[in-house]
């Protein structure tokens, strides 16, 4: 865990929780940092790190859903709350860092999360097309001759022609090409991406299966549990996310009806913004800190 604090009296804790396969440093690149600009705007900023989220993924061994959210997600908002001193703190997630407090605040409807705020993430992917279900016919043959899916090679391999080559899986999945700049999209591309255990791809498989999200060998299931999510939310979904589409976004939004406060923002051309979005986009594209992270800062800071 990293705490970035304002020199402002605070407006509050916030968790800035990264998603499958990434590390918290996509919220605080050099230049495009976005949990610099929440500090700035009076906020007290923690990058927390799941685990295998670094260079020692390897030393964690097999591990998946169960892990993350009755371990790890408990611990971080635990440690923020004590070290901060704030009864209930703000959480952004991406991608999967917000499915996982949508999941947890279902099992928790009385979690000390104050606000929300998730981009690029679904409570169910089967509406609309998710490249993500594409891959799903690779998990057979996976399982049976690997442990981890080396997604920080694949990465870096991909970082050699990102920006000028042809469109690789892993950028089609993460970028949208022409709204992040040549050298930074390498960058994240090198230094950004870890290895996946199979245990938790095939956790997450689940969304994709007619029930939803399911855990604990299916004795929990989120789909039917999920008006008891009770925290006031932001769902931002880029409108060329290869993987979590505005049709899942919606229909996440339709399933949180507990929330009682509940807003959708699409960014692309579309809705009058310079470029299209995709998934990484949303957080470091060319023009993210004037079109989505104000949006953001401002959902955080109500009034």
């Amino acid at each position: 865990m990293r705490r970035i604090r304002s020199e402002r009296p605070t407006r509050g804790a916030v968790i800035l929780q990264h998603g499958l396969a990434a590390h918290g440093s996509v919220f605080d690149v050099p230049g495009r940092s976005l949990a610099r600009h929440l500090a700035e705007a009076g906020h007290d900023c923690f990058i927390t790190q799941l685990r295998g989220a670094d260079l020692a993924a390897d030393s964690c061994g097999s591990y998946g859903l169960d892990a993350y959210l009755d371990y790890d997600l408990p611990a971080i908002i635990e440690q923020v709350r004590a070290v901060s001193g704030r009864e209930r703190v703000a959480y952004v997630g991406h991608s999967m860092g917000g499915v996982l407090l949508m999941l947890h605040a279902i099992d928790h409807p009385e979690a000390p999360i104050s606000r929300f705020v998730a981009v690029g993430s679904a409570l169910d992917y089967r509406p609309g097309k998710s490249a993500l279900a594409d891959q799903r016919r690779l998990l057979p043959i996976l399982r049976r001759v690997l442990q981890r899916l080396p997604l920080r090679t694949l990465a870096r391999l991909n970082a050699l022609v990102a920006g000028y080559g042809p469109v690789l899986p892993i950028e089609q999945l993460n970028f949208a090409r022409a709204n992040i700049e040549p050298e930074l999209h390498r960058a994240l591309l090198r230094e950004g991406f870890t290895d996946i255990p199979l245990e938790l791809l095939l956790d997450l498989d689940s969304t994709f299966l007619e029930g939803g999200f399911v855990r604990r060998r299916g004795e929990l299931s989120y789909l039917p549990r999920a008006a008891a999510f009770r925290v006031p939310s932001l769902l931002l979904v880029g409108c060329v996310d290869a993987q979590c589409g505005e049709p899942a976004v919606d229909e996440t939004a339709r399933l949180l009806s507990g929330a009682p406060e509940l807003r959708v923002v699409r960014l692309g051309r579309a809705y009058g913004h310079t470029h299209d979005y995709g998934h990484f986009d949303l957080i470091v594209g060319r023009r993210a800190n004037v079109e989505v992270w104000p949006i953001l800062a401002e959902f955080l800071a109500p009034g």
